[in-house]
């Protein structure tokens, strides 16, 4: 049977493999044919609240079995899903909502943002009432028949400037996608799928659940929450887990917690993939060091307007970098095309490809090329042996003293300075002579008291990026913990920490420190 769309996926699934696990989260199981039916249930609530075809539904749910149940309910009622961080505010949810014309909200029990949204004018369904009501509701709606052209569900754009952008992902592109992967990826129906990433974004989504459940195969869920990294492990280890992926921030915070995470056997995995941000080979080869793993660390590269997935280094085999030492991201996956424009941009082309951005005619038509590529607006190059190589993001390319600079380079290079947790490199214009130039934002560890040391600190910094690059940063700034601002996948937010400095919102460690040389 070929299966044309996801509803087709859950039904087969349920009907071949129905006592089969889907998922286990937080130790309990749910079985595919269980999983089918809840599905049902929640789609029949859909239909009793008078839901049209294609009719957008906001699903802020977090990692749990209530959000596959809400997800897939959707889309069997011949609606759109809208999954959004669960965290987002009431106004947040509102302006989605309201760019992609929804009418429904799904929310957690208990949710304190239901009043709020029922005042706006929206339908809020809250997980714990739909319980009493599913029983009674099944089986009384006849369901749509979905087509593969279809849209599944829209990635609202994780980006921190202008209005949100929902990526269109149809069924025929997340198998498409699904299918690119599985093949690059070489994974098999005897992998065992772990994952704590977020399953409101795509590779989370898509890879780490919608794979496994187009193969039968089933994931270990956990909470999108790395304050525990020790249950990522120990799921590993329990589990006997083949297959996990995180981007490299959560990899290096491993290495913090060594002596903690030893304990746990983690050599059954076969692919540790490491994607969504860049991929640092320090991360690799430490990791794998700490951990007894032996080529078992992959990069990758994707996208959601190419639905996840553009490309994967060959699992099993070395790293492979470049003579500046930048990690390959692989060669593009089967029927995947990619070409590097005159200034450096990947262009991809892919029957995965998204259709655009919904009800944004504007930033679709930017999206394309004359011939159907899509802008990546990252930069990067291809080797000879077709290996992709990712330099930056085209909007976060810094220009400093008539140099071009790839944040990450910066970044790197500070993050390996003891008591540094982590940074960020922006450029910033104060409308002076000297145009453009290098910031650094540095998150320092906790308990630290700057006054101290911030002055050492900061010379360290200067001298190390000037080691390295051969520049000397304009500003380090000191910040606390947990002030840089990233994507809900990990990915530093660039733009949002420059326009956060300059409008002043940013908290500053007890003072800006000024480097003199």
């Amino acid at each position: 049977m070929e299966i044309t769309t996801l509803i087709e996926m859950l039904e087969h699934r349920a009907d071949e493999s129905g006592n089969k696990t889907a998922f286990t989260f937080q130790g309990q199981p749910t079985s595919y044919s269980s999983l089918w039916q809840r599905v049902n249930e929640f789609a029949s609530i859909l239909l009793e609240q008078g839901m049209g075809r294609q009719e957008c539904v906001v699903i802020a749910l977090p990692n749990e079995a209530e959000f596959f149940f809400a997800f897939y309910g959707v889309q069997r009622a011949g609606g759109i899903a809208v999954p959004l961080f669960p965290d987002s505010s009431a106004e947040r949810i509102a302006s989605i909502a309201k760019s992609c014309e929804a009418r429904i909200v799904v929310l957690p029990e208990a949710s304190a943002k239901k009043d709020e949204l029922e005042s706006r004018g929206f339908v809020v369904l809250a997980t714990d009432s739909l319980l009493t009501r599913q029983k009674r509701a099944f089986a009384i709606h006849d369901f749509p028949q979905i087509q593969p052209d279809d849209i599944s569900f829209l990635q609202y754009t994780s980006g921190s400037t202008g209005d949100p952008k929902g990526v269109m992902l149809t069924h025929a592109n997340l198998l498409t996608n699904m299918r690119q992967m599985i093949a690059g990826m070489q994974i098999t129906h005897a992998d065992i799928f772990v994952s704590w990433l977020p399953v409101y974004h795509d590779m989370g989504l898509i890879l780490m659940t919608m794979v496994p459940f187009y193969l039968g195969i089933g994931t270990h869920l956990l909470p999108a929450d790395l304050r525990s990294i020790r249950d990522w492990f120990k799921t590993i280890h329990a589990s006997r887990g083949t297959f996990t992926a995180a981007p490299d921030f959560a990899y290096r915070l491993c290495l913090r917690h060594i002596d903690t995470l030893h304990e746990y056997d983690i050599t059954s995995l076969r692919v540790a993939l490491n994607a969504a941000e860049p991929v640092r080979a320090a991360t690799i080869t430490g990791f794998e060091s700490a951990f007894g793993l032996v080529n078992v660390m992959v990069a990758g590269y994707g996208l959601a307007e190419a639905t996840v997935g553009v490309s994967m280094q060959t699992p099993q085999r070395p790293a492979r970098l470049d003579a500046n030492g930048l990690v390959s991201v692989g060669r593009p996956f089967p029927d995947v095309a990619v070409r590097i424009a005159e200034d450096g941009e990947i262009l991809i082309r892919s029957a995965a490809n998204s259709g655009g951005y919904f009800n944004n005619e504007a930033a679709t038509k930017e999206l394309f090329t004359e011939d159907g590529f899509i802008h990546s607006g990252d930069l990067g190059y291809l080797d000879g042996d077709g290996c992709l190589y990712i330099v930056g993001r085209k909007k976060n390319i810094i220009k400093h003293a008539g140099e071009t600079i790839a944040p990450q380079e910066i970044e790197e290079t500070v993050d390996a300075l003891a008591g540094v947790r982590t940074c960020a490199a922006v450029g910033i214009d104060r409308g002076r002579a000297e145009g453009e130039q290098a910031y650094i934002f540095v998150e320092v560890r906790e308990r630290q008291d700057i006054s101290e040391w911030g002055y050492e600190l900061t010379l360290e910094i200067v001298n190390a990026i000037h080691d390295r690059l051969g520049l000397r940063p304009a500003r380090v700034v000191l910040v606390k913990p947990r002030t840089i601002p990233r994507t809900h996948n990990g990915k530093i937010q660039h733009v949002q920490l420059r326009e956060s400095y300059l409008n002043g919102s940013l908290r500053v460690q007890g003072r800006i420190l000024y480097p003199e040389y």
